[in-house]
């Protein structure tokens, strides 16, 4: 609920056009995803598919990236889901500090990542479903009242009003990581039923639903503000309209409902997580990062680690006075690993449509997205965004520069993912073929 006063503080313009050039992107590295999985599926996701492709190291670079990514995205988005629920609960007269319930989300989310994964995955799609259902009828009254200056429909929110591209990139870039979750069914193969036929139609269908609600609701309420500067300074800007042109309780509902949502997606990233963090751990070691619990299957071990990243993250944020700038600083550094991530599994796209001579139409699609996601890059990072979002580039710099030097650095992992049982799988379930060394 927060996104459209984040890209406003970002951007400074275009929110709706933002997250419509970010969806646009991501479609291009949803449809990559598609191809992989409709032939391969593993806890590892771009380890499995990219290691087979372009080789081990490559592999494990895209999957190091993207699982850093989501351990930086759990510990943000319980400071997300603390700015909501200040709010909520403070209409009962319970306030407390966003740190409070930030860690209390993340205590909370580390239970519910420990139990069953079918007990994790209906937690995320009935809290998801809920608050999507509630926000759906609050954006439907707001704009059938014409929002704040009387027409709801208006062009503005997708309009950059003489934005540079580099500030539009940088909010681009932060989209990324309230759309990525898209991809974190692929980290299920190993627990779902049928995971070439449901993995893939997962994938396309939550980008597609999520990107046209994402847009949607920042163009409500975009509309509904009498301006960009007033956005970009609203804790709960929906709430806030919801409560001018609806009523007081149905705000109270949508607040309570982003509560819900945002720990969902808390919990999602958790998951996602601690299983590709599982499908290293099985070929680079230590041990501990194999185990599973007994009672409920899930990766434990892995979750473990996964838990005290998310919470170091958090920690790394937690003296900032107002969640939301938490919120936006948190959250980059994960956007900034994760376009890696995503425009490695792109080029490994193009190459795989090649080596197996599909059609050509496929290769252009993806070289298509390609050229994308760098324009994106470029002009997010080109010239260089200022602090705190500088800092961010970097910690993302060294994050990356890490992932490239562990394989040389750690002769376990090297042999481990030369050796890979999962690399060797995928490359005969892909290519037909033994993964390159």
């Amino acid at each position: 609920m927060v996104v459209a006063a984040i890209l406003a503080s970002i951007s400074g313009g275009g929110t709706a056009l933002v997250q419509l050039i970010a969806a646009v992107a991501m479609g291009f590295v949803a449809y990559a995803f598609v191809i992989f999985t409709r032939g391969f599926n593993s806890a590892g996701s771009v380890y499995g598919f990219i290691g087979a492709v372009a080789g081990p190291r490559f592999g494990f670079l895209s999957a190091w990236v993207l699982m850093v990514a989501y351990v930086g995205f759990t510990g943000g988005v319980c400071a997300g889901t603390a700015d909501e629920a200040q709010a909520a609960f403070g209409v009962i007269g319970l306030h407390l500090p966003w740190q409070v319930y930030a860690i209390a989300t993340f205590a909370l989310v580390m239970v519910l990542a420990y139990r069953d994964i079918k007990i994790s995955s209906t937690v995320i799609l009935v809290l998801e479903g809920a608050s999507m259902l509630l926000v759906i009828i609050a954006c439907g009254i707001i704009v059938a009242k014409g929002g704040f200056h009387g027409h709801a429909f208006s062009s503005a929110p997708f309009r950059p009003d003489g934005v540079p591209l580099s500030v539009l990139g940088l909010g681009v870039v932060f989209t990324f990581s309230t759309f990525s979750g898209f991809d974190a069914a692929a980290t299920l193969g190993e627990e779902s039923q049928q995971p070439r036929r449901l993995i893939p139609l997962a994938i396309a269908v939550s980008l597609a639903v999520g990107a046209l609600y994402a847009i949607g609701v920042a163009a409500v309420v975009t509309n509904a503000y009498p301006g960009i500067k007033q956005l970009s300074k609203a804790t709960v800007p929906l709430v806030t309209v919801t409560d001018t042109y609806v009523a007081g309780w149905m705000g109270e509902l949508v607040n309570i409902g982003a509560v819900v949502s945002l720990f969902g997606a808390v919990l999602a990233c958790a998951v996602a997580a601690s299983r590709i963090l599982f499908a290293l751990g099985r070929d680079m070691g230590p041990g501990m990062l194999g185990r599973t619990s007994r009672r409920t299957g899930a990766p434990a071990g892995a979750l473990v680690w996964v838990g005290a990243g998310g919470l170091l993250t958090l920690l790394a944020i937690i003296k900032e006075p107002l969640a939301t700038r938490a919120v936006a600083v948190s959250l980059t550094y994960g956007a900034d690993l994760i376009i890696v991530a995503y425009t490695l599994a792109v080029i490994a796209a193009i190459v795989f449509t090649v080596r197996r001579r599909m059609s050509p139409v496929k290769t252009v699609i993806l070289v298509i997205g390609l050229g994308i996601l760098g324009y994106v890059v470029k002009g997010t990072f080109v010239p260089f965004p200022p602090a705190p979002y500088s800092w961010d580039a970097l910690a993302a710099g060294v994050t990356l520069v890490a992932g490239i030097a562990l394989p040389f650095a750690y002769p376990p992992l090297r042999r481990g993912i030369q050796n890979s049982p999962l690399l060797k799988a995928s490359a005969t379930a892909l290519l037909g073929s033994t993964v390159r060394k």
